[in-house]
């Protein structure tokens, strides 16, 4: 039977203790990832880490606004980061309270589902961002350690100038040049690339362009 958990608040101890890797996915896995999904949808969170719950068993969940049913991962890990970015975070353990901290823009992540599932997949914006925060809960880190210097935790909706419905938009112009030996330069391409983030200072920490095949660089 599905039960809506008491979420664990801060200081409560279990927020700093270091979630067991799943070993088996029998009927109490299923139990605590059916659990956890009904009180995320409860407190109508974007995820929720299983010892938010009082589980410390690796698993997480996550609802993405655009999808209709949420996601349960079992033993996720975050493969590789790309870019950072400022973001205003908020955490169901920290109820009414928000903070300025740096997320990446886009993450690689592994994961298994209930039914054994192994899902490998690269995502970016807010789907990285609660990826991160929540595997952060199963170490027991919690977003107020990634506070950026002379932030503090602040009141939702009291922030000067600060409103989640108001994103802005960071547009990149690339131009790559090469020269060909005793050559005129060619112009190989030109681009602009346009970020959406919220509150968020987007950056590229690395961008690689195949030149091999129209003859401009050697093996």
């Amino acid at each position: 039977m599905l039960s809506i958990k008491r979420i664990r608040v801060y200081p409560d101890p279990i927020l700093r203790k270091k979630c067991r890797k799943v070993k088996n996915i029998d009927d109490k896995i299923i139990r605590i990832a059916n659990d956890l999904k009904e009180t995320m949808l409860a407190a109508g969170g974007v995820g929720l880490a299983a010892n938010q719950i009082g589980e410390l068993s690796r698993i997480i969940t996550l609802h993405m606004p655009e999808e209709k049913k949420p996601l349960v991962l079992i033993n996720p890990e975050i493969i590789s980061k790309n870019g950072t970015r400022d973001v205003l975070e908020g955490c169901l353990s920290f109820p009414g309270y928000q903070g300025l901290v740096k997320r990446s823009v886009s993450v690689s992540a592994r994961w298994l589902d209930l039914n054994k599932s192994l899902y490998k997949v690269t995502k970016e914006e807010l789907f990285a961002q609660a990826l991160e925060h929540e595997i952060d809960h199963l170490n027991g880190i919690l977003y107020t350690d990634h506070l950026l210097e002379h932030e503090k935790l602040k009141q939702a909706g009291l922030q000067d100038g600060l409103n989640e419905d108001q994103p802005h938009s960071h547009d990149v112009d690339i131009k790559i040049i090469a020269h060909k030996e005793q050559g005129e330069p060619v112009e190989i391409l030109e681009s602009r690339l346009n970020f959406s983030k919220l509150y968020s200072d987007s950056s590229i920490s690395q961008m690689r362009y195949e030149l091999f095949n129209e003859g401009y660089l050697e093996n």
